[in-house]
């Protein structure tokens, strides 16, 4: 007579005992939750904190993932127009894809409406890429104590920060610094020359506004319009900024939500 032999199915495997899960997680939530405290403008909405998408990148290099982006298109919804993005979070140590989103920029939205498209397109990648983190590593992030939702997917901003009060005045969209009226020498197309003996930008400074443009995904002409409407004087090279006007690109470029 043959024995009945039950049969137990495992559906799921604990690949990693819980134990040492939560010791890495948490971790990973401690340093990030000091990199967090260091932020001079945390983005903090009806009292919430919630993280850009440089700090879902530092959880992401805890853990060896990092975002890439996979696809952007032009797209239009009725009256609204802007891109769409797909991202997706690859292991660094092996190549695998572990995570992905897709997310939109349009240009119904208040934030963005007068912003122009090279910024949409930027935006979308953003918003696609931090989600793509967010599917893999929310958990990590509210065991440190913030939100899951990603800053960029938030339409209203209301940031603000305990020792900057100033913050909760809504920055200038882009298109503002353009209805700003000319002065003859400006309407002239010639470029204003800087001061004379005025003190060249720096090497740092320098790095840091490339490095702002290459987050941003701007093209190299259309920051360059920027930067020249920013300072009020024509530029063709970072270059030619003076340190003074650097710290003003550097601090007016901060306060735009990209």
């Amino acid at each position: 007579m043959n024995e009945l032999v039950e049969k137990k199915e495992i559906l799921v495997d604990i690949v990693t005992p819980p134990e040492v899960v939560l010791n890495e997680a948490q971790k990973a939530a401690q340093a990030l939750t000091e990199v967090i405290k260091s932020k001079p403008k945390p983005v903090i909405i009806r009292g919430e904190q919630y993280l850009e998408f440089e700090d879902w990148q530092t959880v992401g290099r805890f853990y060896g993932l990092v975002p890439k982006v996979t696809e952007t298109q032009y797209i239009q919804i009725g009256k609204a127009e802007g891109f769409s993005a797909k991202a997706v979070v690859v292991r660094t140590r092996d190549g695998m894809e572990i995570s992905g989103a897709e997310a939109m920029c349009l240009n119904d939205e208040p934030n963005w409406k007068d912003k122009p498209m090279f910024m949409l397109k930027s935006m979308a990648q953003t918003r696609a890429c931090a989600k793509a983190l967010r599917n893999v590593l929310a958990w990590v992030v509210v065991l440190a104590g913030y939100k899951p939702t990603p800053a960029e997917e938030i339409i209203e901003l209301e940031t603000t920060s305990q020792n900057q009060p100033e913050l909760h005045e809504k920055a200038k969209p882009i298109s503002e610094y353009r209805e700003k009226p000319k002065t003859q020498p400006e309407a002239s197309g010639k470029a204003k020359k800087a001061s004379a003996g005025s003190e060249p930008i720096s090497d740092a400074q320098k790095g840091y506004i490339n490095l702002m443009i290459e987050k941003r995904g701007w093209k190299f002409k259309d920051a360059m319009g920027v930067i020249s409407e920013i300072t009020g004087r024509e530029l063709e090279k970072i270059e030619e900024l003076t340190k003074e006007e650097a710290t003003k690109v550097i601090t007016k470029l901060k306060e735009e939500p990209f």
